[in-house]
């Protein structure tokens, strides 16, 4: 991840050649697989007897949602000249269908207690490329000041990471509250997205657990990456030396 992240070649500009042809293969397939999920899934859930409006607005608004972010990496690079590197933006595409296709939208959230905390571990790892993306579009050519620091690189990934997280949560806490959803998991009888008159909420302490395992998978997630990347820092920039300074030359000898 680093590696690629740091290669010169992988410039995330938009004057930078893009392997486009596999961008929009990514976005084909899961526009298409969207598209046909949403249409099986909605169309159920109104033949169905006891399905709620409420409801059947939620899952329409996930798979609108995941159109929308679908056309986000076209629309960074044509309105802002910033270009999303095709590893981000399919990881990035991927987990987004993950959650709001799989886990809202076939309630994956609600069959398989288990897949809102594997989607938060993942979220740590994800964030921490994002992360990096935003040093390199902010920084532009000072960006290797920052990768050369290895502790603050580190750092800045952990912390980055688990701050996104915890406006995830507040993001989540507000939906729940003006939606009347269950994305912070705060129902003892079920651990979809939709609640019903049934549903029994938790008390005390254990109303926190979500939120709080959430975080803690967050932070551990970019923790990981961040391990990884001060290990192995002195090799991943002595690589990215090597290659600018190769490239210099050419851009010389070209001259």
């Amino acid at each position: 991840m680093f590696n690629s992240i740091l290669h010169p070649q992988r410039q995330w500009r938009a004057h930078q050649s893009q392997p486009q042809g596999t961008q929009r293969n990514v976005n084909n397939i899961l526009s298409a697989m969207t598209f046909v999920i949403g249409v099986v899934s909605v169309s159920l859930l109104i033949t169905r007897d006891n399905t709620t409006v409420t409801e059947i607005v939620f899952r329409a608004m996930q798979f609108v949602l995941m159109i929308l972010l679908l056309q986000a990496p076209s629309v960074l690079k044509l309105r802002y000249r910033i270009e999303v590197p095709i590893v981000l933006s399919s990881v990035v595409l991927l987990f987004a269908f993950t959650a709001l296709i799989l886990g809202d939208g076939l309630n994956f959230y609600g069959r398989f207690t288990w897949w809102d905390k594997l989607l938060h571990a993942e979220s740590g790892v994800l964030l921490s490329m994002v992360a990096m993306w935003l040093i390199h579009v902010i920084m532009a050519e000072n960006d290797k000041y920052i990768y050369f620091n290895k502790y603050f690189l580190a750092l800045f990934l952990v912390m980055f990471s688990l701050g996104m997280g915890a406006f995830w949560e507040i993001l989540e806490y507000s939906y729940d509250s003006l939606a009347g959803t269950n994305s912070q998991q705060f129902m003892a009888s079920t651990t979809g997205s939709i609640i019903l008159p049934t549903d029994i909420p938790l008390t005390g302490h254990e109303a926190l657990r979500d939120t709080m395992t959430d975080l803690i998978l967050d932070f551990a997630g970019a923790a990981v990456v961040a391990v990884v990347g001060f290990v192995n820092h002195n090799r991943i920039v002595t690589r990215y030396y090597d290659i600018v300074q190769t490239r210099k030359q050419q851009e010389i000898v070209t001259a």
